[in-house]
């Protein structure tokens, strides 16, 4: 069967979205080919399953399709609403609104509870030997390795990609997409996780420096008010998610290895661990 994609409505780093029938979209990666990939991809199916079967997500994936030029595609139920971050460019007095939904749909996820995905502490330890981190020595490795092992384990669900993008307005409620970074551990290992998208991450490629400005802006409110009214819901505070930023800087640099990132997220885990 021939499959005509036309244009994505989306693209992102690793992958283009499609439109697909009436309710459905497909999700395209542009690299399929190698094992690390398959895995990744397999990873992603079943991670996006459960935690729509576990009533997290109202979004379905529908399994695998693989197209005629080799790349394979997931299959997901269509979004019906906007991201948060369109929401909160069109009307910026919303800001500090959509930061605490931001907040409290995070909340929400790690209500839940699971055994079906690896613990946090699990992945990151491994992606030490990777070859994003190869940079560090030996004996650096060695003790992030021992200061990730010591944190605390959990059992919640953990999105740990959880930003305004992957989060729609969607029937009445919201919806968190992109489920491919799965994991279980404590609840604050996630909020550091997002603390790190909005302080250390890479913003939109090709922005002029104008837009850098208001953007990194944005992410210092929205991050305020985000922490603020997570706080307010749990009791997790600056001394529960600190911990945890080597393991999440880990987790940034062996999964994506941003070459604009890439320096400073060393510089960063080495501190750290010097500072222990």
């Amino acid at each position: 069967m021939s499959h005509q994609l036309g244009r994505p409505m989306a693209t992102g780093r690793t992958s283009d979205i499609y439109p697909w029938g009436e309710a459905k979209v497909l999700k395209v990666f542009r690299d399929s080919r190698n094992d690390t990939a398959v895995a990744a991809i397999d990873k992603e199916v079943h991670d996006s399953i459960e935690v729509h079967t576990l009533g997290i997500t109202p979004i379905a994936c529908h399994g695998k399709l693989l197209l005629d030029d080799g790349r394979v595609g997931i299959i997901f139920d269509r979004v019906a609403g906007d991201p948060l971050t369109t929401v909160a460019e069109r009307r910026p007095y919303r800001i500090p609104a959509v930061a605490r939904s931001l907040a409290r749909e995070h909340a929400r996820i790690h209500s839940h509870r699971s055994t079906a995905f690896t613990d946090i502490r699990e992945v990151a330890v491994d992606l030490l030997d990777s070859e994003p981190l190869s940079a560090l020595t030996e004996q650096e490795r060695t003790a992030v390795r021992r200061r990730i092992r010591a944190l605390p384990g959990g059992d919640s669900v953990l999105h740990l990609d959880f930003h305004p993008l992957n989060v729609f307005e969607h029937d009445g409620g919201l919806a968190t997409i992109d489920w491919q970074s799965t994991a279980t551990g404590v609840p604050a290992a996630d909020v550091a996780a997002t603390r790190l998208l909005f302080t250390e991450a890479e913003l939109f490629p090709g922005i002029s420096a104008l837009q850098r400005v208001v953007y990194q802006s944005v992410r210092r409110v929205m991050l305020h008010f985000y922490l603020a009214e997570y706080q307010k819901l749990s009791g997790i505070d600056s001394a529960d998610i600190d911990p945890w930023m080597i393991a999440v800087r880990v987790l940034r640099l062996g999964w994506l290895d941003v070459e604009s990132e890439r320096d400073d997220l060393l510089r960063r885990i080495r501190a750290d661990i010097e500072e222990r």
